[in-house]
């Protein structure tokens, strides 16, 4: 399912023109005219925050998405979602969203420390993996499990010794990982490298599980196709010895034996490229390569032969197959990017012949997508973008079938303020626009609540106004409102109702709560950002005042500090490294303070590591030999190295008692030029990149 687990195969769907072909057995598969969804996302919830500069190796970023029914899990490297209005919540590396509203379940409340990079799932536990130390503060090492609903922390506890988890599969009580670790540990046994099978109920290692490849395994995908197969992608040349599978190989799921039928293509023009991702059919196996450009290929699910393949001028990440098209996302763009054609991030081809189709978004970042997953109704993306054909999308969006758009949910958090002789009100857009652009708000009022005759509006407005003041109105008198969104499909249920009554005497009341208070943890501080409150009562807001305790819902009456009114952030120097803090925040005005913010938490932790200084040179095998210098440490040991190239994570280093290793050879690049950092980590976190060294690999 490669690194993004996907379940099963579902029957190939189609419409417009068709045209067969005649497969061995006599089986006949039909080929797609087009893409199903349209090249603009729906407008929903996003991982924030969203910057005008898109991550470039660091913050924010999705890497991984596994749907289950209307809830797509994502992780990645970030500390919000955000919601069409700007506000943010707390979101740590994990979350979860409605593919039918858009907006993230704050309910869920899982959180890793560190990045997760791949997801799979039993049906009730999600299983992740990723670079973590921690889960939900609880230590787990690489690989956790969590309730699918919740995300409370389940007893499943394997460790990772030296290095990540890139990869999850599930099938038949099993969980299947790849990455470039050095083993896996479970309940009982060891795994060997790069691959491991572990019970999906007592995280037990298969001893016994044979595959072995001889490099790190960045892909893996359940055959769809039967045979009780499982496709491994990644950067090895041999399987437990064998030739024949250079960069992807199948295996038994049973046994881990290797498939000798099945011999490797060379999937990149021509070239044996590192393998990304995995996703199959029953039919052909897919690929996602990097290496000398990048490229999207088919091979013959049963001997590898290869089908077609499909080149581009960057690193392919994610390939997904949504209704005979297999969708190619990774960093080309630009000119003749895709197949000799303009391309920008995403591009979709036949599944069946590997003819261009013409779905052509516009992804607004260098890197673009990390991940890709599909259900019936959606495709889904992740990365490094906030904007996708120009619908502004933060680091995730749902692609809605043609046919599956429907009309907006309703307008959120309408407010009104009354004063003389007018009303003003405010609300923030509907969690999804349901895949079809807002084109107006219709605003209803009456004098009786609940009274308002929604076949006559008081007024409409344009899809991007969200506010509108009411000057047809009576002093002394209560009149109550309703607003509803309205798309190409129809119009939303109405929102909440807001009552307001003006009046000629000017009635302060303190102002509503701040919103979306979220805390991060970075070393020697906790930092804490909110948003406005939607409504200030009557007078500007004056200050803030933060609240802090070392239990939930605990705050006193006495403010742990105060900011001015137009401040938005504050960060608290004094909590002591260990220990989890909670906080609200309330604004206020001359009517003095209002309600409290949501409540979030952090840890404080150590500060992170300085800057490593790295230096490389070109050495025979072909490689890249790095050396870099020890950072200071502030207060902490330095744990572990982190080590890009081409800004993606290239391997995890366990510092030893010097605090070193102080170099490393790759010995995996492909031929061409690439680009190094390393970062150093301790308890406090990630300490910031190096200088960047550029090395050719000849």
């Amino acid at each position: 399912m490669g690194r993004r687990h996907q379940r099963g195969w579902r029957r190939l769907v189609w419409s417009g023109s068709v045209a067969g072909l005649v497969l061995a057995g006599g089986l006949v598969q039909a080929t797609v005219a087009h893409a199903l969804v349209g090249e603009s996302p729906a407008r929903t919830w996003g991982i924030g925050p969203d910057t005008t500069t898109p991550a470039a190796g660091g913050k924010p970023r999705v890497l991984a998405i596994l749907p289950i029914g209307d809830r797509i899990f994502v992780g990645g490297t970030f500390d919000v979602v955000i919601d069409p209005a700007g506000v943010t919540y707390p979101a740590k590396n994990i979350a979860v969203f409605s593919a039918t509203t858009g907006a993230a379940d704050l309910s869920f409340q899982a959180n890793a420390s560190d990045s997760v990079t791949t997801l799979a799932t039993d049906g009730s536990q999600l299983f992740i993996g990723g670079a973590f130390n921690t889960v939900n503060g609880v230590n787990r090492r690489g690989l956790a499990a969590v309730d699918s609903r919740t995300g409370s922390l389940t007893g499943w506890n394997p460790t990772v010794n030296a290095g990540q988890v890139d990869a999850l599969a599930y099938s038949g009580g099993s969980v299947y990982a790849g990455g470039n670790f050095g083993s896996i540990s479970g309940s009982s046994g060891t795994s060997r490298a790069f691959a491991a099978k572990l019970s999906s109920s007592s995280a037990a290692v298969d001893t016994a599980w044979s595959a072995a490849p001889n490099e790190r395994v960045r892909a893996l995908n359940v055959a769809a196709s039967g045979g009780g197969r499982l496709y491994l992608g990644g950067e090895f040349s041999q399987v437990s010895g064998r030739g024949g599978t250079n960069k992807l190989a199948a295996v038994s799921l049973s046994s881990g034996a290797v498939d000798t039928g099945f011999v490797a293509p060379a999937t990149n023009a021509g070239a044996y490229s590192p393998v990304y991702d995995l996703t199959s059919d029953a039919f052909r196996v897919y690929a996602a390569s990097a290496g000398g450009g990048g490229a999207c290929a088919a091979a013959n699910a049963v001997t590898g032969a290869l089908t077609w393949t499909a080149h581009s001028n960057g690193n392919m990440q994610s390939v997904r197959l949504k209704d005979g098209l297999l969708y190619c996302a990774g960093h080309f763009g630009g000119t003749g990017s895709f197949m000799g054609q303009t391309r920008q991030k995403l591009a979709a081809v036949n599944a069946t012949t590997g003819a261009l189709d013409s779905f052509a978004p516009r992804i607004n970042s260098s890197q673009g997508p990390w991940a890709l997953a599909v259900d019936a109704k959606h495709l889904y993306m992740g990365g490094d973008f906030n904007k996708v054909s120009g619908v502004p999308q933060p680091h995730f969006a749902m692609f809605v079938d043609t046919s599956a758009r429907t009309e907006p949910t309703a307008p959120a958090s309408l407010l009104g303020e009354a004063g003389n002789a007018l009303v003003d009100l405010k609300w923030t857009p509907p969690s999804t626009d349901g895949g079809s652009k807002l084109t107006k708000y219709r605003v209803y009022r009456s004098t009786t609540a609940g009274g308002q005759n929604l076949g006559q509006p008081l007024v409409s407005l344009s899809g991007s106004t969200r506010t509108y003041r009411d000057a047809a109105v009576s002093n002394g008198t209560t009149y109550y409102y309703v607003v509803v969104a309205e798309n190409a499909i129809g119009r939303s249920v109405a929102s909440g109702e807001a009552s307001a009554t003006p009046s000629s005497t000017t009635v302060v009341v303190p102002p509503s709560a701040p919103r979306g208070l979220a805390v991060d943890n970075p070393g020697g501080a906790l930092h804490l950002a909110w948003n406005p409150p939607l409504t200030t009562g009557g007078a500007p807001v004056t200050s803030y005042r933060i609240y802090r305790s070392s239990a939930p819902a605990s705050q006193t009456s006495t403010p742990l500090a105060t900011v001015g009114g137009t401040t938005t952030t504050y960060d608290d120097l004094s909590g002591l490294p260990g220990i989890t803090y909670y906080y609200i925040v309330r604004a206020v005005n001359s009517a003095g303070p209002g309600p409290a913010s949501n409540e979030a938490s952090a840890t404080a932790m150590q500060s992170p590591p300085d800057a490593p200084v790295l230096s490389g040179t070109v050495v025979a095998g072909p490689g890249a030999r790095l050396t870099w210098t020890i950072p200071a440490n502030n207060g902490a040991p330095i744990e572990k190295y982190v080590i890009l190239r081409d800004a993606v994570r290239l391997v995890v280093l366990p510092a030893d008692a010097s605090q070193g290793p102080t170099t490393y050879t790759d010995t995996t690049a492909s031929i061409g030029t690439h680009e190094y950092q390393i970062r150093a980590a301790n308890s406090g976190g990630n300490g910031p990149l190096s200088n960047k060294v550029s090395l050719r690999i000849r």
